[in-house]
């Protein structure tokens, strides 16, 4: 039985865990607050690139792609480390990134002129960008200037305000529109007779009512097998998001007898998420991901929690089997069982394991244990997505099975057991990352199962 002093330590986030490989460990949970989150330090992201370089470029090589040229939010961040703040509103399309495959062109962004003042200004310093901003035409045709806020007294601007209005000025002129923009930009880069790679109907829209004279490809599938394995700027990313996660779940934990509901604990996560930076993505409790759902919560209770949210748009994963007094003896040996098998599974992560091998060596540990649970161990890369991989296609003969673990992915494994009527639910999940020589978590690993 590990002390109260450790378990505050683990719901503090001090403990820089490793996994166990003997008996599996319980934990009381304290019901003492954590300390005050801090807020991370991300700076490094407006000198240092999200996306993969070498991968990208072996990945388009491949492919036979010319450039990316992209707008969902998830990809114009990847490759431009910016995320659109008009879309975050509602709007669609304000951000178009062009990501040529030859080093030697620099990524070109298309954005509205003010957003660039206003906002990418504060955020990214990377080399090798041009922006070609956007405004509205004026009666003319032409753009109108980029608008700023207006300057009452010159010397009292701030530095940061002097920095925006030099980055600002150090666009391309501005466009009448986003399509006109984008035409300007792949003329720039020798992109106009060039195989892209696309991830909107819209942008092929675009393209074609500017006379575009290339070809186009849609480019999801090959975006998710660049990210399968993550850049060192990711990495970071991932270890702040798993840690807050992780921070966020067990001070939700702590309150467990005092929550009286599952509702209220549900609530409670998201808050612990939200004061340490991370965004509330799902919980899933006592196997149901329901936000309407609420239970009272009863001593001799025993259920699962699946949590996720994420930082800056990157993802935390993590699960856990929480006894509420004294448990059915089948979930005693449903979390014993799932415990043993991870472990084995763990123990084995190499790159160049199928997702598939992944599957066999979790089942063949319950069968050799005698444990007759359904447990499925499903692996999946997690990152930007909380299933961040390529996905599998029924009609071209592909499946997630097939995948093969990379060097850097950041995988999770789902063990929740899939049976009912064994007095309650069991889950177990970390995410860990894919070295050389094996995998090592992300994050700090409380014990598998949490006694309150």
């Amino acid at each position: 039985m590990i002390d109260r002093r450790s378990v505050l330590a683990t719901l503090g986030g001090a403990v820089a865990g490793s996994l166990a490989t003997n008996a599996a460990p319980q934990a009381s949970a304290a019901t003492s607050s954590p300390p005050t989150p801090t807020r991370a330090d991300v700076t490094f992201l407006r000198t240092e690139a999200l996306v993969n370089v070498e991968r990208a470029q072996a990945v388009m090589t491949r492919e036979n792609i010319d450039a990316f040229v992209v707008t969902q939010p998830t990809n114009v961040f990847y490759l431009g480390n910016h995320w659109p703040n008009l879309d975050r509103m509602g709007f669609r399309h304000s951000v178009f990134v062009i990501y040529p495959r030859d080093p030697q062109r620099p990524v070109a962004l298309v954005m509205s002129g003010f957003l660039h003042y206003y906002r990418y200004a504060d955020d990214v310093e990377l080399p090798n960008r041009i922006v070609f901003p956007y405004t509205v035409p004026e009666a003319d045709g032409s753009a109108a200037p980029t608008r700023m806020h207006r300057v009452l007294d010159e010397s009292l601007l701030s530095e940061r305000e002097i920095h925006r209005r030099k980055t600002s000025a150090s666009a391309e002129a501005p466009s009448p529109s986003a399509e006109v923009a984008l035409q300007r930009a792949l003329q720039h880069l020798g992109l106009t007779r060039a195989r892209i790679a696309i991830d909107d109907p819209a942008i092929e829209r675009l393209l074609q009512k500017r006379d575009f004279a290339g070809t186009t490809t849609y480019a999801e599938d090959q975006l998710r097998r660049i990210r399968f394995a993550k850049s060192p700027a990711e990495i970071r990313l991932m270890r702040i998001a798993a840690q807050h996660n992780v921070d966020a779940a067990m001070a939700m934990v702590a309150t467990v007898r005092t929550a009286g509901s599952t509702g209220v604990l549900r609530n409670r996560f998201f808050s612990e998420a939200t004061a340490r930076g991370n965004q509330p993505v799902f919980i899933v409790i006592d196997g149901s991901s329901s936000e309407i759902a609420d239970a009272p919560i009863r001593d001799g209770m025993a259920f699962s929690i699946d949590c996720v949210s994420s930082f800056l748009h990157y993802h935390g994963d993590f699960a856990r089997t929480i006894f509420v007094g004294e448990p059915h003896r089948l979930m005693r040996r449903g979390t014993s069982a799932i415990f043993t098998a991870w472990q084995e599974v763990r123990s084995q992560l190499r790159p160049g394991m199928r997702f598939v091998d992944v599957q066999r060596i979790g089942r063949e540990s319950m069968k050799k244990q005698g444990a007759n649970f359904s447990v499925n161990f499903t692996p999946h890369s997690v990152g930007l997505w909380h299933s961040d991989h390529p996905q599998p296609s029924v009609a071209e003969g592909r499946s997630v099975e097939a995948l093969v673990l990379e060097k850097n992915m950041v995988l999770s494994v789902d063990c929740p057991i899939m049976d009912t009527g064994m007095g309650g639910t069991c889950h177990l999940e970390d995410l860990v990352l894919i070295g050389e020589d094996g995998a090592t978590p992300i994050h700090s690993v409380p014990p598998n199962i949490l006694t309150v």
